[in-house]
């Protein structure tokens, strides 16, 4: 019996599917497998709700007691061999079939093919970085993988436990700090699907996403070029949109952009505050006391670069110290000194129409003709 569902369970593991009232779209090779499984055991459940059901409601209508008799007859069968012999070897080998199914599928999952394209993830409160390693790219919250070709990915943790899902891919691996852990997919249909974290990590858990675009292998390898040298070929007046459009996903999670409170400041204003000085830390003195001749931050430009690579060494009053020191292994100096223009500029491009009034970054209707005559990125203290 288990040799004759094998090829019926392998035929559905390449099929990709619409999703179901159980499921999500299915879209990866083991989706097929996994959705099969799901589907076997509710069937069996049916059948088995179905028969109790009937027989139950038969039982209480035959064996009913009539309310005017009184006495209780102590005759009756107390065995029957055959009956318990049916119900206990067709729910065990029902049971020895799933198990069986399972256990290939599992199997399955925790044996990457030896070819499988690496990328290493970084979990953290709450984003997720990815690392391509064979291009030198790394990625905030949005994963470009290849269509048809394993891809395996090595995770780790900055903090606490995570667990990353996609559901239309059907995998799931918790992220557990201090080790590596891994899981492995092979995307069978392109488009773009959500990935989320399953673990319950903080405050911010729910906004911990990410999204996975899969690219035929020639638009994979084409988009991992452009993203591989995309900020060293942008001039400096293009930094800016630069930065909001491509790195400020990996600060969405903690910091806002129409002065909202969240895990950390917002970054609406924030130039202005850091130019006059007007920012106050847990240790009671102000951006004030470190700015200026023979300063720690003489141009306010240092300490936004200083925030992003060293987070720790000041902290704003009423934050508290959560956000992560690696994102100076992560940011390319050129990144770093895009996301120092953006800042600079966020009123500018809230203007030109590159952030909605809610806060979210968008792409204008009708961008200006030369925005990036409007961007300064030589601005200084005292002319930015």
């Amino acid at each position: 019996m288990l040799l004759q569902l094998e090829p019926i369970i392998m035929s559905t593991m390449a099929e990709a599917t619409g999703k179901t009232f159980w499921m999500p779209e299915a879209a990866s090779s083991v989706a097929g497998q996994i959705d099969w499984i799901l589907e076997f055991i509710n069937i069996i459940s049916y059948v088995f709700l179905a028969i109790i059901t009937v027989v139950l409601v038969w039982f209480a209508v035959k064996y009913r007691r009539d309310p005017n008799e009184h006495a209780v007859s102590a005759e009756g069968p107390t065995h029957g061999l055959a009956l318990e012999l049916t119900w206990t070897i067709i729910p065990t080998g029902l049971l020895v079939v799933i198990f069986w199914v399972g256990m290939v599928g599992y199997i399955d999952l925790r044996e990457s093919p030896t070819d499988s394209y690496e990328v290493s993830v970084t979990a953290q409160q709450w984003s997720w970085s990815f690392n391509h390693p064979e291009y030198g790219v790394i990625e905030g919250n949005e994963l470009h993988v290849p269509l048809d070709r394993p891809v395996r990915l090595i995770m780790g943790s900055a903090d606490v436990l995570h667990s990353l899902f996609v559901p239309a891919f059907r995998v799931k691996q918790d992220i557990v700090p201090g080790r590596y852990t891994t899981l492995w997919f092979t995307a069978i249909k392109p488009g773009s699907y959500q990935l989320y974290c399953a673990e319950y990590c903080g405050k911010d858990h729910s906004k911990m996403l990410a999204m996975v675009h899969v690219l035929p292998e020639d638009e994979f390898q084409a988009t991992m070029g452009k993203l591989a040298r995309e900020y060293e070929d942008l001039p400096d007046a293009d930094l800016p949109v630069y930065a909001l459009t491509r790195l400020y996903n990996r600060c969405s999670s903690c910091h806002t952009l129409d002065g909202s409170n969240s895990t950390g400041p917002s970054f609406k204003g924030l130039w202005e505050r850091t130019k006059t000085g007007d920012v106050v830390f847990t240790n009671g003195k102000t951006l004030k006391d470190y700015m200026g001749s023979g300063g720690d931050h003489e141009v306010p430009e240092n300490y936004i670069r200083e925030s992003i690579l060293n987070p720790g060494k000041l902290i704003r009053e009423n934050y508290a110290n959560v956000m992560p020191n690696n994102f100076a292994s992560q940011l390319k100096p050129r990144q770093v000194e895009a996301l120092v223009l953006m800042m600079k500029n966020l009123d500018k491009l809230a203007d030109e129409g590159w952030i909605s009034e809610d806060g979210k970054v968008q792409t204008p209707e009708q961008p200006a003709a030369d925005s990036s005559a409007s961007v300064d990125p030589g601005a200084t203290e005292e002319g930015g």
